[in-house]
């Protein structure tokens, strides 16, 4: 097997890693806040040893160079966790991930006001299909506005947009590596939910269940910890096209499992919906106009 058929396989190990992320979360039954700060704990302590073993060391000076972004991108990470694991408590795991999955429609958007970047009629077709797609995933059409699933959508686009403002920020970044951001964001999420939790009682609130703590341990070690290093490795050595398509496989997953593991509904509307975000999302992204060409 060659080298790139491996980072090819690594990174499609870890989008099936990161789609099995709202199943995993059915069975934490503990605060949203507490999930992410145990997420964010048991990750950084996979990822300082995986780096120890490697005998490396943090870039310090990178790392203060960038402080100010990586303390602003980390508290908009707590953000995005936060909102994604409400999402999944209040909605489907398929309607959740789906409206999570509108991150690539905000960035165009932000990134066409703060970047600069041309907002051509391709993209601004794709942010619409994709806003159409939401209304059919939120099953709205079909029920109306029952306020629990509405919550769980808005908390999946409202997570999807803050995902939005980490990628936008690190855009901003200079001269450091995956790593070093994935360490320290994941430190100061630990530093940031501790106090959060404790502030809104959510620590009072924990249901230890040896399930759910296992979950847990395994969402921080295995999906945090162990998927993000294996991602940022696969990521550096592959084309941007490869990695984007391989992406996909996250939400479709999560999606399939939603429907054959958890037994969720998922009507023709959803179907619909998921085929509209999902390939709004990949054309805009995927299929570059001829000048870039």
């Amino acid at each position: 097997m060659n080298n790139s058929s491996k980072d090819k396989l690594n990174l499609l190990f870890s989008m099936m890693l990161f789609g099995t992320i709202g199943t995993l979360s059915r069975f934490i039954n503990m605060p949203s806040g507490v999930i992410c700060l145990g997420r964010a704990f048991f990750g950084v302590i996979i990822i300082l040893a995986f780096i120890s073993l490697r005998r490396e060391k943090p870039d310090y000076e990178a790392i203060r160079r960038n402080i100010g972004w990586l303390i602003l991108s980390s508290f908009l990470m707590c953000l995005n966790w936060i909102c994604q694991f409400e999402a999944f408590k209040h909605t489907t795991i398929a309607a959740g991930t789906l409206c999570y999955y509108m991150q690539p429609v905000f960035y165009i958007v932000a990134a066409s006001i703060v970047l600069r970047e041309k907002l051509s009629p391709k993209k601004i077709a794709c942010v619409i299909v994709a806003f159409c797609g939401m209304i059919l995933v939120s099953g709205v059409l079909q029920t109306g506005l029952r306020l629990s699933e509405l919550k769980g959508v808005l908390f999946g686009v409202t997570g999807g947009f803050f995902y939005a403002m980490v990628v936008l920020i690190n855009k901003y970044m200079k001269d450091i590596s995956p790593m070093n951001t994935t360490i320290v964001q994941m430190a100061l999420v630990s530093v940031i939910m501790l106090p959060y939790c404790g502030m809104t009682g959510q620590f009072g609130q924990i249901s230890f269940t040896y399930v759910g703590l296992i979950c847990l341990l395994v969402l921080g070690f295995l999906h945090t910890g162990i998927g993000y290093i294996i991602y940022f490795d696969a990521v550096n050595k592959l084309p941007a096209q490869t990695v984007g398509i391989l992406s996909y496989i996250d939400p479709v997953e999560a999606v399939l499992l939603s429907a054959f593991f958890l037994k969720e509904p998922i009507s023709v509307f959803t179907i619909i919906g998921a085929v509209m975000i999902l390939g709004a999302t990949a054309f805009s992204e995927l299929s570059p106009d001829r000048r870039q060409q």
